[in-house]
């Protein structure tokens, strides 16, 4: 039910669970306002923060994501924020997050994509640096800068995974060695080649959301919430995070 933390109970034993719970490594959660999250709007001289969208970040972390300029704004939309392609909507961090290798992450989001088109990126920092969707719904893009730089395109051996209109949760892991890794709704994603990608490119600096960066590479579509973290999560966190997550799709 939305409003409620995720719980799960065996026999007496009741578990309340909140991304908060993933500790020190919850390094960004812009949470859904229908589960308590904020979004601040104000409407001043464009170009300054007195006119700022705001998605706080309830991490604890205070990487607050937001937009002074209003052709830039994305929309509020169930809780979340609902990018548009043709406007370069996006939102800049306060805080550059260090995705780089040999640093490891899990990224959660839920979204709900409103068109193909060839690279609408979640999470950005850069022309070089980014994980994006493809205009393929068996492909997802993984790129970095730097040393052992490396564009990755995955595809996986099911197709219509990454469909338009349908709400759902991508998570991605990347661990210290590189490995890459995905899940759909907290199941698996076997890639077509039968093994893991990896990219251990040294730069992947997230700045920006909802785009690679400006104007270049902008999602379309909804995204309702999104959980960072500098770890990968072990299988009991990721299906609790799951949990969570799913009230909204």
């Amino acid at each position: 039910m939305l409003g409620l933390s995720n719980s799960l109970t065996n026999g007496s034993f009741t578990e309340t669970f909140t991304p908060k719970d993933l500790g020190t490594s919850l390094k960004l959660w812009l949470q859904n306002t229908t589960t308590g999250g904020v979004i601040v709007s104000n409407s001043g001289t464009d170009g300054t923060s007195a006119n700022r969208l705001s998605w706080k970040d309830a991490s604890g972390s205070n990487n607050h994501a937001f937009q002074d300029t209003t052709a830039d704004k994305p929309t509020v939309s169930e809780g979340g924020m609902d990018f548009e392609l043709d406007e370069a909507d996006h939102l800049d961090l306060t805080t550059s997050i260090d995705a780089g290798h040999p640093n490891p992450f899990t990224l959660s989001v839920v979204v709900k994509r409103e068109s193909a088109a060839t690279q609408t990126s979640i999470l950005g920092g850069g022309s070089t640096e980014f994980v994006t969707f493809k205009n393929s719904d068996d492909k997802l893009g993984v790129r970095t800068a730097g040393t052992n730089a490396t564009n990755s395109t995955i595809t996986f051996s099911e197709s219509d995974l990454w469909l338009v209109d349908t709400k759902f949760i991508l998570t991605v892991t990347k661990d210290a060695d590189g490995v890459l890794k995905f899940y759909k709704n907290g199941v698996a994603k076997a890639e077509s080649s039968g093994g893991n990608s990896t990219n251990a490119g040294q730069t992947l600096d997230f700045n920006v959301v909802g785009t690679k960066v400006g104007s270049t590479g902008p999602f379309d579509g909804v995204i309702y919430e999104l959980v960072y973290c500098n770890r990968v999560l072990d299988a009991a966190d990721l299906e609790k995070l799951t949990g969570w997550l799913r009230q909204y799709i």
